[in-house]
């Protein structure tokens, strides 16, 4: 009876610390790749919007003093605008992802078109053009009037995204996405019942202690391996910001996991050290 006892105990024990490590893996993934405030975090100490910004500015042609003037005012001015409307897309979107609700994101660019009309009102107002040097003010608001059409002929009112503008293509990739994201919180359920209705014995202690020690190694060696590979396989178009970023994000998204495997492991410690206390005189442990 004691060989078959260990041996049950032996696979329970063993089964537990899989458990456990596939519990932490999956309250990892929904503390960062699947919770939107982490993203939005993340992509603000990234300083995402101003490499973006950056990124545009470089794009804009600079023979034109007005353009370039232009834009590099509204690129600046919109950046509180951008940075509220991508929060905002990305609720919306784990929301469907979720399967909360369907995919209807607009995103209204009214704002935007204020802005840029009234950048460049005040870049002409400034600086006038040769053509109407001398003119009546009337005139000039004609002129302005002009180009106030063609900006809302350029930018239209709102942006809107749903499966329907998608297409049957990304929209079934983003349905796969769903299914996969409504296994992941099924497993979760899962497997916080399966560990809380394993039995609390001495044996458990073990499989704590293993699965917090895993928790804690597989992703500082991750810290250290991952970015040094990055770095040989991402185009040399990344701009620098971007990659030198990639440690912090990469230390951010196993933060969850690291103190996971930490609760793990003083749990499993304390299970062994109890174990040991309160085992029967004569017992062998």
């Amino acid at each position: 009876m004691s060989v078959v006892r260990s041996i049950f105990s032996g696979f329970f024990s063993f089964l537990l610390t899989i458990t456990l490590i596939a519990l932490g893996i999956v309250i990892t993934l929904n503390l960062t790749v699947l919770n939107p405030d982490f993203i939005i975090s993340e992509l603000d100490k990234t300083n995402t919007y101003s490499i973006i910004a950056d990124q545009v500015r470089e794009q804009v042609p600079t023979d034109d003093p007005y353009i370039a003037q232009v834009v590099d005012i509204t690129i600046t001015e919109l950046e509180p605008w951008l940075r509220d409307q991508v929060n905002a897309v990305i609720y919306d979107g784990y929301a469907y992802l979720k399967g909360n609700n369907e995919l209807n994101i607009v995103i209204p660019l009214e704002h935007v078109r204020t802005c840029v009309k009234e950048n460049v009102a005040q870049a002409v107002l400034e600086s006038l053009p040769t053509e109407l040097e001398g003119v009546p003010q009337s005139q000039i608001q004609v002129f302005l009037s002009h180009i106030y059409a063609e900006i809302d002929n350029q930018i239209p009112s709102q942006i809107e995204i749903n499966e329907a503008l998608l297409g049957p293509e990304v929209t079934a990739q983003l349905q796969k996405s769903r299914q996969i994201i409504g296994y992941i919180d099924i497993g979760y359920k899962v497997l916080i019942g399966l560990a809380v209705l394993k039995p609390i014995a001495r044996y458990t202690g073990i499989p704590f202690t293993t699965a917090g020690a895993l928790c804690l190694i597989v992703p500082t060696v991750t810290e250290r391996v991952i970015p040094g590979i990055l770095s040989d396989v991402v185009p040399s178009e990344i701009p620098a910001e971007i990659m030198s970023s990639i440690p912090l994000l990469i230390a951010d998204f196993s933060s969850p996991l690291k103190t996971y495997g930490i609760a793990l492991l003083i749990v499993g410690i304390v299970l062994i050290v109890l174990s040991i206390k309160l085992k029967s005189p004569g017992e062998a442990y």
